[in-house]
């Protein structure tokens, strides 16, 4: 017979344990997690099994996927409620040290965190400290001043540029709805159809909307468009701009428009001279560059989730400036408009996350 062990400790224990990995922002000492453990192990019956048990691995997985879950969820309460209840005195003040990281990183690079999510944040810079192996914010501090090229893969984790073309397929059959009354309604006045792609990543949806237009019948032999792309980061803004994609980044686009606006090379699609010439990068910081001006159609998607309420508001209330009369926003599927801002905004297509200005 071998030793008697309660098993949802060991599940307990081994979830813990993960979901500490990159908590740098909380007391995590031998103390702390002790007081962690105590506390899911009274809120989760025990599950006493013995060591010595035939099959006892196939046991703990069936255990794990019986009661994962519900562990998963105490787990989390217990790392909240331990970490705003710390019964000793701590030797740093992280909280503190995070905001002297964050106005550092504004005082050499110019990238002005501090508006952004915290939690969000703290999880990017996690991924960086860990791999440094460093366990504060201060040592991850002393990194970037001694170190700074560690600012290159800060900004990496810190910029996450995930795109592909025509991502979320309805919202392009809404968006060509849009675009299609606005054409008509340049063409009559024989004015310029301008489109911001503001936060684009690698191109995919300022490139789209090149694509798009195209297929619409729309070239700049027929009407003055201009298509620019924006992002913070200026390494993507030069892939956006060899105009180079693999596979899984144009599954969403038709074979037809594949072989018509591509052409492959290697592993990658690279896209054709008529398409690239449509759309112009620029770098820009939503948060302290000025913003284009007389746009018609701002695309900005995923981006808002990034920023406080507060910043959501400041950004949403400069693209009310930079649209032209009755222009349109678009925004991410996980998005909404902030009440406030639907006093100069109205749905247009509540499905596909577009909105009009409303001219006050």
């Amino acid at each position: 017979m071998g030793e008697m062990v309660n098993i949802m400790e060991k599940i307990a224990s081994s979830f813990l344990e993960l979901a500490l990995a990159l908590r740098y922002d909380i007391c995590t000492c031998p103390g702390c997690r002790k007081k962690m453990l105590s506390y899911v192990l009274e809120k989760i019956p025990a599950k006493y099994v013995d060591t010595a048990t035939p099959h006892f691995d196939t046991i703990y997985k069936q255990m794990v996927k019986e009661y994962g879950r519900r562990v998963i969820i105490v787990v989390y309460e217990a790392i909240d409620v331990v970490s705003r209840n710390v019964f000793h005195i701590e030797e740093e003040d992280r909280e503190a040290d995070f905001q002297l990281l964050l106005d550092r990183i504004y005082q050499d690079r110019g990238m002005d965190l501090r508006e952004y999510h915290r939690k969000l944040l703290q999880r990017r810079i996690a991924l960086r400290m860990n791999a440094c192996k460093v366990n504060t914010y201060s040592q991850y501090l002393r990194i970037l001043i001694e170190n700074p090229r560690e600012y290159e893969k800060l900004f990496e984790v810190l910029t996450i540029n995930v795109s592909e073309f025509f991502r979320d397929p309805p919202v392009w059959k809404g968006l060509r709805e849009v675009l299609a009354e606005l054409i008509l309604k340049k063409r009559r006045r024989g004015d310029s159809l301008v489109i911001w792609s503001a936060g684009c990543a690698g191109g995919e949806e300022p490139y789209s909307v090149a694509i798009l237009l195209r297929e619409m019948g729309v070239d700049r032999n027929n009407l003055d468009i201009k298509i620019y792309g924006t992002d913070v980061d200026r390494g993507i803004l030069e892939e956006a701009k060899e105009g180079k994609y693999k596979k899984n980044k144009v599954r969403n686009v038709p074979g037809e428009l594949l072989e018509k606006y591509f052409s492959f090379s290697g592993e990658k699609y690279k896209l054709k001279d008529e398409i690239e010439k449509m759309v112009e990068f620029k770098w820009h910081d939503l948060i302290s560059s000025k913003f284009l001006e007389n746009v018609d159609v701002i695309i900005c998607r995923n981006v808002f989730i990034y920023f406080t309420r507060t910043l959501q508001e400041q950004i949403l209330s400069k693209f009310y400036e930079s649209l032209n009369d009755y222009g349109y926003l678009v925004i991410g599927l996980s998005e909404t408009i902030l009440s406030e801002a639907r006093l100069v905004f109205k749905e247009v297509n509540l499905g596909c996350r577009i909105y009009q200005k409303i001219v006050v």
